[in-house]
């Protein structure tokens, strides 16, 4: 009920869209698997860089290394809640800021929406994991216009920043964002192998002109090769048991 009554609201010009922003979060958890999801918070989060170190900060406290220190919440009870809350939304946010409704991306958008919350994170003191969830969310790039992935404008800022913490939340993202696998019990590591094959191949067509991004592709590769292996000692098991 809730998600349909909110596709009733999408197509109303009378319902503001701050409306929808606070609806959607209150709701977050009914949304995340209905047909309607949180589309206009997950927007709001890649245009506003201040709401998303506003949520980043409900989840997790400033680095020791910025001397900052966070005042203790009124009501635990309620601040733990709001972080559960606000972590659940960052894992389901896979919305790139700049991205059009053609499903590009805006370069320019995205490079100056990253370059305002890296400066607003360094202000609380999260420079470190907001990278981390920067990186995330850019694992969520549909494929380059040159048949590579990610897309040419996220190649641009993970060579452009070049910050450790990014990449390797562009890489554990990426593979979360796999999903579940199913698998005969003897067929191995086939399908990491495949993986790991198309993350070498985009490496070495970006490598010129994206180095850091295909040094991250590469790392992805052997993630997957490693998992492959791991998967075939498996199978193998399963041989020597008969």
């Amino acid at each position: 009920y809730v998600s349909e009554i909110l596709q009733l609201l999408d197509d109303r010009e009378d319902v503001d869209r701050n409306t929808l922003v606070e609806l959607e979060w209150n709701y977050l958890a009914v949304l995340e698997h209905s047909p309607r999801p949180a589309k206009v918070l997950h927007k709001a989060l890649s245009e506003q860089p201040s709401l998303f170190i506003e949520v980043l900060s409900a989840v997790f406290k400033a680095s020791e290394e910025s001397g900052d220190v966070d005042p203790e919440p009124v009501d635990p009870d309620r601040a733990r809640t709001i972080a559960m809350q606000a972590f659940k939304l960052l894992e389901l946010w896979s919305h790139i800021p700049g991205t059009r409704d053609d499903g590009t991306i805006d370069g320019e958008i995205l490079e100056h929406w990253i370059k305002e919350a890296r400066a607003l994170a360094k202000e609380v003191g999260r420079e470190d994991v907001a990278d981390s969830q920067i990186g995330n969310v850019l694992s969520a790039s549909p494929m380059g216009s040159d048949g590579n992935w990610p897309a040419e404008p996220i190649r641009e800022v993970i060579d452009l920043f070049r910050s450790k913490p990014l990449l390797d939340g562009f890489q554990i993202g990426k593979r979360n964002r796999r999903g579940v696998t199913t698998r005969m019990p003897r067929d191995g590591g086939e399908l990491e192998r495949n993986e790991a094959a198309a993350f070498r191949a985009w490496a070495k067509a970006v490598a010129y002109d994206h180095p850091h991004t295909a040094k991250a592709l590469d790392s992805l590769a052997d993630s997957y090769e490693d998992e492959a292996g791991w998967h075939d000692e498996s199978a193998e098991r399963l041989d020597w048991e008969v």
